[in-house]
């Protein structure tokens, strides 16, 4: 199992943050990695729900949502395959949110577990999420500014 974590202080208040990072329709316009996504069931998201979509580098995933306490965390794993068909292996995203006056630190975790072939492709995975943290989180402020 690996794991990498980054932070980013956020100039926009917590529940703001929050909302624009835990809502599937909320990353879909800021996210330059997501292309489609379907929420079950609609509404809230909570503990239950589950994010199925299309991603920019690695195709359709199922998303689930877990350990989701407003305005201060929410994890959500999913299963990394290769061309929808070799399983890689496991991912947690843990997203946290803290007050920094008038602005919001975001802290995210990605957990790897790898399987099979996610074994001998772990360094090159996780590279191209260690990469992938910094544009987030800046993708992330540019859009919570605008809105």
């Amino acid at each position: 199992m690996s794991q990498l974590s980054g932070q980013a202080l956020i100039h926009a208040p917590l529940n703001k943050v929050y909302h624009t990072l835990l809502e599937p329709s909320e990353q879909l316009r800021w996210n330059s990695l997501y292309l489609a996504v379907q929420v079950q069931p609609s509404g809230e998201i909570t503990n239950q729900t589950v994010m199925t979509g299309t991603f920019k580098g690695s195709g359709k995933a199922t998303v689930s949502f877990e350990k989701v306490i407003r305005d201060q965390e929410f994890t959500h794993r999913s299963q990394m395959r290769l061309f929808n068909l070799l399983a890689l292996g496991q991912f947690r995203h843990k997203y946290e949110v803290a007050a920094q006056g008038e602005q919001t630190l975001v802290t995210q975790t990605v957990t790897f577990e790898p399987r099979g072939l996610g074994k001998l492709l772990e360094r090159v995975i996780l590279n191209g999420f260690r990469s992938r943290l910094p544009e987030s989180f800046a993708e992330l402020g540019r859009y919570v500014n605008t809105i």
